[in-house]
């Protein structure tokens, strides 16, 4: 299974783009979303952009993955980082 994470448009150079997003730079494809411009929030899935983002959506899926980062590391309160999901008590 593949994971994306969300990234910022930085600079675009035709049907490319550079993206940075979690400590990252990364050179996408930009294809498949038509136009972008700078500023853009972007789905990114191994060196393509694969849908845009709402900012408060990338905020959501960033949160998400720093949840499952913590999870790995042990943590088992993840309540903070899935605001969206609720479980039935």
């Amino acid at each position: 299974m593949c994971l994306g994470i969300p990234m910022q448009v930085v600079e675009i150079d035709g049907a490319f783009a550079w993206c940075e997003g979690r400590g990252r730079r990364e050179w996408l494809n930009t294809l498949l979303l038509g136009e972008v411009i700078p500023g853009e929030w972007v789905y990114a899935v191994l060196g393509h952009a694969r849908e845009k983002l709402t900012p408060q959506r990338a905020g959501e899926i960033d949160l998400a993955l720093d949840g499952l980062a913590a999870a790995m590391q042990g943590e088992t309160n993840l309540d903070a980082y899935f605001p969206d999901v609720t479980i039935p008590r």
